[in-house]
C-alpha cells in the first residue's frame, strides 16, 4: 500500500489538476472532469483509498494546509468548478440555467461524498453547504447514491 506523497507533492498534483480544470472549463469539455480521476488530490481525506495513503492527509496535514493561502484558494476554486461540471453554481447554491452539453450529474456519489468529507475536515462551512444542498436536490429527484454497494446519501439527507 502506498504511502504518503507528502505535502509538497499533494499541493503540484492538486496544483496541475486545478490547470486542467480551468482549462476544461475555459473550453466548456464537461466531460472531460466526469471522465477524469483527481478526486484522491483535489479533495484530500482523512481515509485511505483506492491508492492507499498516497492522499490520505491527517490533522497535522489539514492544519498546514488551511494556514497556505495558495493551495486553500486552489481547493475552493477546484470544488467550484467541479460542482459547475454538474450544473451547480456554489455560491448561489442552486442549478446554473441553460447548462451545456456534458453539464450535468453523471453518477460520481463517491466524488460528491469525498468533497464533501474533504470541505468538512478542512471547515469550509459555506462551501460544504452548497456541496450538501447540492447532493440534497440529487435525492430530491431520484437520484441513487450507492457506489460499490455502499449508500453515501446520509451526508445530504
Amino acid at each position: 500500500m502506498e504511502t504518503f506523497v507528502g505535502l509538497k507533492r499533494l499541493k503540484e498534483k492538486q496544483k496541475e489538476q486545478l490547470l486542467a480544470f480551468e482549462k476544461w472549463a475555459e473550453t466548456a469539455d464537461w466531460k472531460a472532469f466526469h471522465d477524469a480521476h483527481y478526486d484522491w488530490w483535489m479533495f484530500p481525506i482523512d481515509q485511505p483509498s483506492r491508492l492507499g495513503f498516497a492522499y490520505t492527509v491527517n490533522k497535522s496535514d489539514i492544519a498546514t494546509l488551511k494556514n497556505d493561502q495558495e493551495f486553500m484558494t486552489n481547493y475552493i476554486r477546484g470544488v467550484e468548478l467541479l460542482l459547475l461540471s454538474w450544473g451547480w453554481e456554489l455560491n448561489k447554491k442552486c442549478l446554473i440555467p441553460e447548462p451545456k452539453e456534458d453539464q450535468t450529474w453523471h453518477n460520481w456519489p463517491i466524488r460528491l461524498s469525498k468533497c464533501a468529507q474533504s470541505l468538512e475536515l478542512f471547515e469550509c462551512t459555506e462551501t460544504y453547504q452548497s456541496v450538501v444542498e447540492y447532493g440534497s436536490y440529487l435525492l430530491t429527484i431520484g437520484i441513487d447514491f450507492t457506489f460499490r454497494n455502499k449508500d453515501l446519501s446520509a451526508r445530504f439527507r
